[in-house]
């Protein structure tokens, strides 16, 4: 049972799970709560006090933060929220047993997040579950475990390349460890099956051609259809992850190929989407769910929680499936069975275990979407609108900038036939090549890399400088490319939703961003002594 513990345990593996620190200063122990109870992507380095993801678990407030789809900083002002409810813990834990705290606050988490997406809230109505997990892969994970070997069928899952979702989803949706270290702190072998001999099959979709146009929806609905053909077959069910939004903003594969696939193979076929980067509206949650799509969300990208923080929607003829459902031995690693639905088969051989690392990066997640979620939708529309449009004239107009091959955010499928404008169909990400400042061509992925790195450290009393990490979107001959993003977050919403002069300061910031970003680029390119990579045409 985890107890509040003394640093010479914090020096240990911690078995059972990640306890409630309070050794030391208060904010100090707090910030090692915060990054606690997940794996080693949470682990922060001595000298910067900066995780893989370049941020740390406290405040950064000079920081310009355009990087949500990769990662995010904890607001000073959820910091201050969460600060207090930890010194509430900590008193209630001087005379109360940690588990039963634990279980009674993560159940109020995922009571809050289902409130704030009104669910479960009109009498009568079907009730939607919601397994908690550390992180979106996390969430893969899982659901590729309670899938296998339903009806004694093996299951095959069906993902986007890694480049548009995550670089562990193919193998947690594999049935298999997707890091080093879980978050009870046991190490596994990365790749090794979950259980052994049931591992599940996994397959990719690439979205986008070679030099990074997008694929048409044809092709790919014609590949989707081939590969769950082949799977019906072979005897397998299939899971097809849809992404809604992925990292460079695309719903893909198309709602009406979703649909489409679904009216054809039928129970063979369930669906996930994975909105972990939580772009959606709640209106758009319960029509996926009205669906029976199973829906993936994290607090830590679009709504700038701190990172390690998940959730999987169920819809409830999925969770009728699923509470029967029992789940490998192993993933009692992964959590505990307070952050699984009450009644649920899966408890049972779910360890006792707190993580109120969890907890807090929840709670603090929660403070930013109940901000976000009090907004008029009309305000939220004009800010995203003004923000998409004053950023892609600049991208497109800049010779500093190439624009990556995208499209519309298309739900129509979803809704029918409307012309009301809804906000998530507005892009809050946008990606964006670097470009050689004197002649045609674009930095390589290794130059873009090196720029993004160089912006992130503060210089010269300028501020660090956060944009979404690069990701790989082509290969021109042999010289891959990468995108760099830069994207608006609920916080940065709330903020410029108080009036016209914090709208526009929140454009001139972005303005400011996007110099940097030239002014770094052409820095960068004038030290390469090699050709500039070509642009391939349109």
């Amino acid at each position: 049972m985890p107890q509040i513990v003394d640093d010479r345990a914090l020096d240990r593996n911690v078995a059972a799970g990640a306890p409630l620190q309070r050794s030391g200063k208060g904010e100090e122990a707090l910030l090692r709560s915060l990054i606690s109870g997940g794996d080693e992507r949470l682990d922060c380095d001595e000298a910067t006090g900066l995780n893989m993801y370049g941020h740390g678990p406290s405040p950064r407030p000079r920081d310009l933060a355009f990087g949500s789809s990769t990662a995010s900083t904890i607001s000073a002002a959820a910091f201050s929220t969460v600060g207090a409810y930890y010194a509430d813990l900590l008193r209630e834990m001087e005379s109360a047993s940690a588990t039963e705290i634990y279980e009674r606050e993560i159940g109020r988490v995922r009571h809050d997040l289902l409130r704030l997406l009104d669910l479960n809230q009109a009498a009568g109505q079907a009730r939607v579950d919601a397994i908690l997990a550390t992180s979106g892969t996390d969430i893969h994970l899982f659901a590729a475990a309670l899938l296998a070997r339903e009806d004694d069928r093996a299951l095959m899952t069906i993902t986007l390349m890694g480049n548009e979702t995550g670089s562990g989803v193919m193998t947690a949706s594999s049935g298999r460890h997707f890091m080093n270290r879980v978050s009870s702190e046991r190490t596994v072998a990365k790749g090794e099956e979950l259980q052994l001999g049931e591992a599940t099959r996994n397959t990719t979709v690439a979205v986008r051609n070679k030099d990074g146009s997008l694929r048409t929806d044809e092709e790919v609905e014609e590949e989707l259809r081939g590969l769950i053909e082949l799977a019906r077959a072979a005897g397998l069910r299939c899971l097809l992850v849809v992404t809604d939004v992925s990292k460079t903003s695309l719903l893909a594969p198309s709602l009406e190929t979703v649909l489409r696939l679904k009216e054809r193979f039928g129970a063979v076929l369930d669906i996930m989407i994975d909105a972990c980067q939580f772009r959606l509206s709640a209106a758009t949650i319960r029509a996926y769910l009205a669906r029976d799509f199973m829906v993936a969300v994290t607090g830590s990208k679009f709504l700038a929680g701190p990172i390690f923080s998940g959730a999987l929607l169920c819809p409830p003829a999925i969770s009728e499936r699923f509470r029967h459902r029992t789940v490998p031995a192993a993933l009692a690693d992964y959590c505990g069975k307070a952050e699984w639905p009450e009644g649920w088969a899966a408890r049972e051989s779910l360890p006792d275990r707190a993580n109120f690392g969890l907890l807090l990066r929840w709670k603090a997640a929660l403070f930013e979407l109940e901000r976000f979620a009090g907004l008029p939708e009309e305000k939220v529309i004009a800010i995203l609108s003004a923000f998409a449009g004053a950023v892609t004239i600049r991208l497109r107009s800049d010779p500093a900038f190439e624009l990556l091959d995208s499209r519309p955010l298309d739900r129509s499928h979803l809704w029918g036939e409307t012309s009301v404008l809804r906000w998530d169909e507005i892009p809050s990400i946008f990606s964006f090549y670097l470009c050689h400042p004197h002649h045609e061509g674009l930095l390589t992925a290794t130059e873009t890399a090196d720029v993004y790195k160089g912006l992130a450290v503060e210089q010269g009393g300028l501020a660090a400088v956060r944009l979404g990490q690069p990701v790989r979107c082509a290969d021109f001959g042999d010289m891959p490319a990468s995108a760099l993003r830069i994207c608006l977050s609920a916080p940065l919403i709330v903020a410029a939703c108080e009036s016209t002069e914090a709208l526009a300061g929140l454009i001139a910031e972005a303005m400011t961003v996007l110099d940097r970003t030239a002014d770094m680029a052409a820095r960068q390119s004038g030290k390469r002594d090699v050709a500039p990579m070509r642009v391939a045409s349109a």
